[in-house]
């Protein structure tokens, strides 16, 4: 397979950890120089854009992985029950969706690391591909991921505290279930891990401000990210866990009160047809955050897996689950999303969280 992405991406991180999982040899090319192929093949221009070793083209890590896990044999990264199947899924859902915020902050608003990032990035994606100098290459990187990506999705002196709080509770969830296990669920990784890898892989363990956080105030998550890196499929039981411990019931809690918040504002925003909107979460006031009809579909998909649930399995997860959760079983009409409405992800026609990639102006 081919891979064209970015050697520090959120997201080639995590499909990267997935192809080593399975073993699976892949080449790697940055996207930058490649636009016109992606476009062509894909529909956009994003991180990570796969080429199948059939030549079709796949994008959307979630997606990705369920469709090559597919092809593959057991163990699946899937738990076989229903209900640890959806906990798995709404973990992966929150890893991609929320822990992007304190993601890109920690990247761009310290000095250190936004140089680490900036020439990193030059060196990958620019160098190579764009007859930029490498000061104005880095200059430009810097402003547009700062003021696009951080300031301009709700990152204030007032929402700042509680930004890198959503980092810290993270490692201090994290730590507590891997004090007990190797992986989130149990004894071998699934979805979940493989979603959590996309923040903490590429981001949280080698950008030097929260790395330096992980190894101290989490050093059992730092251990969980290499064992990811080094883990290889291996066959028999699953060896997840039955039931919701008291570990993980308290990162549902949280996953509730940040992730799921922030969808049902966001799909009340996109039903109103309004680019920006307020959001609170946990009591913070995020104003003017982008709306984004993905993460629209991010819900429905969310709702989809719902109610493939059994009633038994649903109340079950309502025991556990915060109020906030309530957005997936209530009766109430969003604006639809229309994505994927054929259901063909990854191989459908693609489109970015934010419109043509940015958030809107």
């Amino acid at each position: 397979m081919h891979v064209y992405g970015c050697k520090i991406s959120y997201y080639t991180g995590k499909v990267e950890t997935y192809l080593r999982y399975r073993s699976i040899p892949y080449d790697y090319s940055p996207t930058v120089g490649n636009e016109k192929k992606l476009i062509a093949g894909a529909g956009v221009v994003q991180m990570p854009v796969v080429q199948h070793t059939d030549g079709r083209w796949m994008t959307d890590s979630t997606p990705i992985l369920a469709a090559l896990e597919a092809e593959q044999s057991e163990p699946t990264i899937y738990p076989d029950d229903p209900a640890m199947r959806f906990i798995a899924l709404l973990i992966d859902d929150y890893a991609d969706e929320w822990l992007w915020r304190p993601a890109m902050h920690y990247r761009w608003s310290y000095e250190a690391d936004r140089r680490y990032a900036a020439q990193s990035l030059y060196e990958d994606l620019i160098k190579d591909n764009r007859p930029i100098p490498a000061i104005l290459a880095r200059r430009i990187l810097t402003r547009r991921q700062l003021g696009n990506f951080v300031k301009g999705d709700g990152v204030t002196p007032d929402t700042w505290d509680h930004v890198e709080g959503a980092y810290f509770n993270a490692l201090d969830l994290l730590q507590t279930i891997f004090e007990t296990r190797p992986f989130i669920l149990g004894e071998t990784p699934t979805i979940a891990d493989f979603g959590m890898m996309a923040p903490m892989l590429r981001h949280f363990s080698q950008d030097p401000t929260p790395a330096e956080i992980m190894r101290t105030r989490a050093p059992a998550v730092y251990e969980w990210v290499a064992r990811m890196w080094n883990t290889k499929a291996r066959s028999g039981d699953q060896g997840i866990i039955a039931a919701p411990d008291a570990p993980l019931t308290a990162l549902l809690v949280e996953v509730c009160e940040t992730h799921l918040a922030q969808l049902r504002q966001n799909a009340q925003a996109f039903t109103q047809g309004t680019d920006r909107y307020d959001q609170t979460i946990q009591g913070y006031d995020y104003k003017q955050v982008p709306s984004s009809r993905y993460r629209a579909w991010c819900l429905e998909e969310l709702r989809r897996e719902w109610n493939g649930l059994s009633a038994e399995e649903q109340t079950r997860l309502k025991s556990i689950l915060s109020s906030d959760a309530s957005v997936l079983w209530e009766d109430v009409s969003f604006k639809p999303s229309d994505y994927d409405a054929e259901r063909q992800a990854p191989f459908n026609r693609a489109i970015n969280v934010f419109g043509k990639g940015l958030p809107p102006a």
